[in-house]
């Protein structure tokens, strides 16, 4: 009797072939791999910092994989790896937008409460919500919820200890609770 393939391996013995290939300067390799990471790297690149920098960071992290992929020592690693280089580049960025973040900012915008269609894509109220969010909790929510990665993976991408990310995703999800909950209240 033949054991049934795990669907989960095939991809990433591909991948890891891929990394090996495109550390030996396969360019077309190398191309593979940034579009098979394209999407989700995006995506959680977007809802950490605002849509008009995702772009540039986005670039600059494909930049940076292309530079330092020769330096992986672990090919396996490699997704867990691009989401931490993007964490430390969307940060650089948040942290110096903040640096110069105008001191008279104005009302904050009304949110209204993201539909509750379980199954179905966020939609752009949930992530006006996440906004609210510090941006270390919601580079955890977003790596834990939106790309299924584990509290463990999180953490590592993140180069934070375990319980830290815990603190974090509980501190984020408490964050959008009381807001859905203030929402909800009559006036």
């Amino acid at each position: 009797m033949q054991a049934t393939p795990n669907p989960k391996e095939a991809p990433t013995a591909d991948q890891t072939l891929l990394v090996l290939l495109a550390q030996t300067g396969d360019r077309a390799a190398l191309e593979q791999l940034l579009r098979s990471h394209y999407a989700p790297l995006r995506s959680y690149i977007t809802r950490l910092v605002d849509v008009a920098l995702a772009d540039d960071i986005l670039q600059e992290t494909s930049l940076q994989i292309f530079r330092k992929l020769p330096f992986l020592r672990e090919p396996a690693v490699f997704r867990a790896w691009t989401f931490r280089i993007a964490s430390r580049i969307a940060f650089s960025h948040l942290r110096r937008a903040r640096r110069w973040q105008p001191l008279d900012s104005g009302p904050p915008e009304p949110i209204t409460t993201p539909s509750p269609n379980l199954g179905e894509p966020p939609d752009a109220a949930f992530f006006a919500l996440l906004d609210l969010v510090s941006p270390a909790s919601r580079a955890v929510l977003l790596l834990h919820y939106q790309h299924d990665l584990s509290l463990e993976e999180s953490a590592a991408i993140l180069e934070i200890p375990v319980g830290t990310a815990k603190s974090r995703l509980h501190y984020g999800v408490t964050t959008l609770r009381k807001q859905l909950a203030t929402e909800r209240k009559p006036t």
